[in-house]
């Protein structure tokens, strides 16, 4: 029994230190897991809310920009067609064309017309019957007029039209010359259901909604349209009357919880517009919300709990048995964590350490290729956003539109290592998928015969112009939709991208390779990021050819009108010459010899020599030769180059004053021509009875004209005929 006693007492020991070790070690891992947990899920909880607010005020803004930008784009195209026609000095006709063109680019636009400075409309176009549109300029407010011809947009209240139900708004910009100068106004009437089309496609969450009041809190656009149709009132909504009552400058979020416009509780934010004095509002219900943060916070402590009692029990094992092997082992872990990812942890102590250290170093390995696979494909995904980049830079400096295409197509296949590229744009009717660029030996045939693809057709290139969407097939001769074209015989992988451009798919591009599955998803982003650029770049050429073709025409017409101005003053001014010797100046129209004639029709310094050398410079206006200036030196020597620039630098000088006065001169005919006709408009109602009125107007037409005779004669039926003629001084009557 006094053997067993030491035992008995060591056993007890050993249990007892065993406990104490165990209940220590745990509640100083509980302690600690608790100071350190609860600062931590406080400032997850904050954290968290900034994410929600910060997630809604980017939804909320993604959702203004949208509606801005639904605005802005319709105010571009009025201001663009305004400053790329002359509507204030073309025909009526010409201005419904361009007024129809307006019509055909922009859906959204019901009416357009071309307004006077006064506001008068002058040329209107609608999508209506104009007997029954009413006219838009009825529904202005009293100040548009004013804001307009100061130089700034105008965008009215919203309205609904009374036949269609219709929601519609007044959009109006100025016209101005090129000096500047207001010529008109340039209206357009906007049918908000493509707004509303718009704000219906905007998600907010899975529950949200996104919906846009005005200033009096009417619901102008809304997922619900029956509740915009009969302009519900939402200025009791929190959010809404926050807006109303002291709202935050354009481009700013408020974010706030409240009882939202479906009833639930939700975390709304509202973007205020500016132009026009809207509010983008987005509300995420609460529940909806918060669901992430909550079950993260759930799981955090679940995972905290286990995790303690997990530490626990591994560490008290660990002291006991593995204290050793795992100091090693975490000297390791920290070196690679430093760095040394090639090192290994060495296997020893027990099983459970050796296995431990087994898995350290599997883990290890996977980490290394991990991370090499990531240095890949982020290498690879630069890459591919380099050559984008190179290939938008490259496309950017060619405005010709046959010259971009091939360089295009060539350009990607070589950067991207493919087999074949074709590019192609859509025809003028929208039926076919034109072949524009390919490259290639293949590309060379098939635009020779005119290759093309119907849209929406079976083909890939027909598809994806239908869709809008990407098309790839990995195995061309397996696929569904075979690929038959004998000029590429090799195509084993095939994707088809869209040529999209403000929201139009123009055309579509052709990328195809040699390698079975060579391309992935993560392709589909970097070409089409190419698309795109090219999609700008053609976009571009073609807006930079319409506008050189529209200012040659500009420049043309100006210069014709300018030609016949000046032709018409020369005819009734011949003499206009003078001949200046030093001493007098005298009119000349006798002085002409051959150097005036080379100047004349080439229009460049022609230098004679008869007696003496002389200059001949031709005058300019606008282009136009209308005259020469000649000269000779009393002393007989040679013309320098620098008298003949200084001669040339005052005939310039001479063309500004030339056009000047021929301006004045037509300015001051049309004013002597006007007060004549005022003052025989004038003598003429003086008159009451109806001879009186005629012998007084056929006196003073024969007067203001120097007629020889003038008469005016009312006819009645073939016997009766009354005449009453005037006649000038010296004339023997009618």
């Amino acid at each position: 029994m006094q053997e067993e006693k030491p035992n008995e007492q060591s056993s007890v020991t050993s249990r007892s230190l065993a406990a104490v070790l165990v209940t220590t070690f745990l509640g100083l891992t509980l302690i600690a897991l608790f100071i350190a947990y609860m600062p931590q899920l406080f400032f997850f909880v904050q954290v968290g809310n900034q994410a929600i607010a910060r997630e809604q005020q980017l939804l909320a803004k993604d959702a203004a920009n949208a509606v801005a930008d639904f605005i802005q784009v319709r105010f571009d195209v009025l201001e663009t067609a305004a400053s790329l026609t002359d509507l204030a000095s073309t025909s009526l006709s010409d201005q419904e064309k361009i007024l129809a063109n307006l019509l055909g680019l922009q859906s959204a636009f019901r009416q357009v017309a071309f307004l006077n400075m006064q506001g008068q409309e002058l040329a209107r176009l609608s999508r209506l019957s104009l007997t029954v549109s009413r006219n838009p300029v009825d529904r202005l407010e009293s100040d548009w007029l004013i804001q307009v011809t100061q130089g700034e947009r105008y965008i009215s209240p919203i309205y609904v039209d009374e036949m269609t139900s219709e929601p519609l708004v007044i959009m109006v910009v100025p016209v101005l010359d090129v000096f500047g100068d207001f010529q008109g106004m340039l209206l357009a009437e906007v049918n908000l259901k493509f707004m509303w089309d718009l704000v219906d496609r905007l998600k907010v969450g899975e529950k949200g909604v996104a919906y846009v009041v005005n200033r009096q809190g009417t619901l102008i656009a809304f997922g619900d349209t029956s509740r915009v149709l009969r302009g519900e009132d939402v200025s009791q909504l929190n959010l809404v009357t926050s807006f109303i009552e002291d709202p935050v400058p354009a481009g700013e979020t408020v974010t706030r919880g409240y009882q939202g416009i479906n009833g639930l509780r939700v975390i709304g934010t509202y973007v205020r517009l500016g132009v026009p004095d809207w509010a983008v509002v987005t509300e995420l219900p609460v529940f909806e919300g918060t669901r992430p943060f909550i079950t993260k916070i759930l799981l955090s402590v679940i995972v905290g709990l286990a995790v303690a009692v997990l530490v626990g029990l591994v560490a008290v094992y660990i002291a006991r048995r593995l204290a050793v092997p795992l100091t090693h082992l975490t000297a390791t872990a920290r070196r690679i964590a430093e760095g040394e990812l090639d090192l290994q942890a060495e296997p020893q102590g027990p099983i459970e350490v050796i296995d431990m250290a087994h898995a350290f170093n599997q883990m290890t390995t996977q980490l290394r290729e991990t991370l090499a696979s990531l240095e890949q494909r982020v290498a690879e995904r630069t890459q591919g956003l380099l050559t984008a980049a190179e290939v938008s830079s490259a496309t950017t400096a060619v405005f010709d539109i046959e010259e971009l295409l091939p360089q295009v197509v060539e350009l990607v296949r070589e950067r991207f290592h493919l087999y074949y590229v074709g590019l192609f744009l859509t025809d003028e009717e929208g039926e076919y998928a034109v072949l524009r660029a390919g490259s290639g030996e293949a590309g060379r045939v098939m635009l020779a015969r005119n290759h093309r693809l119907r849209i929406g057709g079976g083909s890939m290139i027909g598809r994806c112009v239908a869709t809008g969407q990407a098309d790839i097939q990995l195995d061309v001769g397996e696929a569904a939709v075979r690929f038959n074209n004998p000029d590429l015989p090799d195509t084993r992988s095939e994707l088809a991208l869209p040529l999209r451009s403000r929201g139009q798919v123009i055309g579509a591009l052709t990328v195809q390779s040699e390698q079975e599955a060579f391309f992935s998803q993560e392709d589909i982003s970097v070409m089409q990021t190419v698309a795109d650029q090219v999609a700008n770049a053609v976009r571009n050429a073609r807006l930079f050819r319409q506008v050189q073709d529209n200012l040659e025409a500009e420049r043309r017409a100006y210069g014709v009108l300018t030609q016949d101005a000046w032709q018409n003053l020369l005819q009734s001014r011949s003499d206009l010459g003078f001949l200046s010797d030093g001493q007098t100046t005298v009119q000349r129209v006798d002085v002409w010899r051959p150097e005036m004639d080379t100047a004349l029709f080439t229009g460049r310094v022609a230098l004679g020599k008869e007696d003496a050398p002389t200059l001949a410079i031709p005058v300019k206006v606008r282009n136009q030769v209308v005259g020469v200036i000649d000269g000779r030196k009393p002393d007989g020597t040679e013309w320098t180059q620098e008298e003949i620039d200084l001669l040339t630098a005052m005939s310039n000088q001479l063309n500004l004053a030339l056009e000047s006065a021929q301006l004045y001169e037509d300015t001051q005919r049309r004013a002597a021509r006007e007060r004549l006709v005022g003052e025989v408009t004038g003598r003429i109602r003086q008159e009451l009875d109806l001879e009186a009125v005629l012998k007084v107007t056929v006196d003073e037409i024969q007067r203001a004209l120097g007629l020889e005779k003038a008469a005016i004669r009312l006819i009645g039926d073939a016997s009766s005929r009354t005449n009453v003629s005037g006649t000038g001084a010296g004339s023997n009557g009618t």
